[in-house]
């Protein structure tokens, strides 16, 4: 990276100290890494991080750690002894952020202390992931985010009306739970630092109400009207027409047309224009009611054409429409391509292809400058050089399982 883009990288200077495993909380690290912050990131000696293991690797490539540990220093350290407690203190000393995802109880089963840690440095911001939160009768329980998923009541709302609950095939909860936690972590440095508190602070994400804060105002709605939100396939109790259908080819589309005017242009293409005039299609509360009927016109009229037509035929007349595209169709879209949502990475002297940098920045944009790496490839700069270790105390502290 060229000196040039060290000066444009937004969070340089901050120092994260990252003791978490598989996403969630890793996700945070990872965001802050992406954009300059110095994430150090603590395995266990030998064992590593679980997410090495997690789903498949090809040609000893694990696309999930290359992911999530990219722009990371990595380090062994074992904090539950307490020489590697001791370790964890001296590199607490000049660091900013803290994030951490053990189950709730565990750090301080461990002699590591929370208020402990403020009362020593206070100026740490201190991200504390776990599945139901620092409290409440949950607290102690193991959780992932499938459990997130289901417990969210994301479950309870998608799939097909007289299908069984749906979970996502990716890391929907985990994923939101790390964007939260990035997120308040910023909060907590602008007021430490622009608002000259110089003061830091715990942060207590929960996966559970991360994935339930977006669901909507299910809550009101509920509070309200005692209605609870079901599974409906791919209508929405909100808008329509919105859908997926599909098309002479057998591919498939999706459309978005809830305001009046995308309404009736939507009419005139599929040759409805009587539709506009029909009071069971005149505004989005009537559609909605009889959304059934006017999916069939509308699958009627896909059905009748190519993607390619359907396309052409609809951004014509400025319909909201897009088809359904799995990662091939991603990776060889030009759109896609223009805005380099994926990029090549040098890894061990391989090309791999990533998804990118998101969000974009025009004047301090983040950068990959490496992928995740094999464990304790930083042991050398961190102990050595930062904390001033001799040789035969490294070796000492390796044989004893602490690093």
């Amino acid at each position: 990276m060229n000196n040039k883009t060290e000066k444009l990288e937004a969070l340089k200077g901050l120092r994260v100290l990252e003791c978490a495993t598989v996403i969630a909380a890793p996700l945070c690290g990872r965001l802050l890494a992406d954009f300059g912050a110095e994430v150090l990131h603590i395995e266990m000696p030998m064992k590593g991080d679980h997410l090495r293991n997690f789903g498949f690797e090809v040609d000893g490539i694990n696309p999930w750690w290359k992911t999530y540990a990219r722009n990371k220093k990595l380090i062994t350290l074992n904090i539950s002894k307490e020489a590697g407690r001791d370790i964890l203190y001296q590199l607490l000393e000049d660091t900013d952020i803290f994030i951490e995802n053990f189950r709730p109880g565990r750090l301080e089963e461990w002699g590591i202390n929370i208020d402990e840690l403020q009362s020593k440095y206070p100026k740490l911001i201190i991200v504390r992931v776990s599945g139901y939160g620092q409290t409440g009768p949950y607290a102690n329980q193991p959780g992932f985010g499938t459990l997130m998923e289901a417990m969210s009541g994301f479950a309870e709302m998608t799939g097909e009306k007289d299908g069984v609950p749906t979970l996502p095939q990716f890391a929907l909860a985990d994923t939101l739970a790390g964007f939260y936690s990035a997120l308040s972590t910023m909060f907590a440095i602008y007021n430490r630092d622009v608002n000259e508190s110089n003061k830091g602070q715990v942060i207590d994400v929960s996966i559970w109400e991360s994935l339930f804060s977006i669901l909507g105002p299910n809550a009101m709605v509920f509070d309200l009207t005692g209605h609870i939100s079901s599974r409906m396939g791919n209508i929405a109790p909100t808008s329509a027409p919105r859908n997926t259908y599909k098309t002479k080819d057998g591919k498939w589309v999706a459309l978005a047309g809830a305001t009046q005017t995308t309404a009736e242009r939507l009419f005139k293409v599929i040759g409805k224009p009587e539709l506009i005039k029909n009071p069971k299609f005149s505004n989005n509360a009537n559609r909605v009611v009889h959304v059934k009927e006017l999916d069939k016109y509308i699958s009627d009229w896909m059905s009748a054409y190519t993607l390619k037509e359907v396309s052409e035929l609809l951004h014509k007349e400025s319909v909201p429409m897009g088809p359904v595209y799995n990662i091939q169709d991603i990776m060889e879209n030009t759109h896609a391509q223009f805005r380099e949502m994926v990029t090549t990475i040098i890894d061990n002297g391989k090309k791999i292809k990533t998804e990118n940098i998101f969000p974009k920045l025009s004047r301090t944009p983040g950068n990959i400058k490496f992928l995740g790496k094999e464990i304790g490839a930083d042991n050398d700069e961190i102990f050595k050089q930062r904390l001033g270790m001799k040789i035969d105390e490294i070796k000492r502290l390796k044989e004893e399982g602490i690093i």
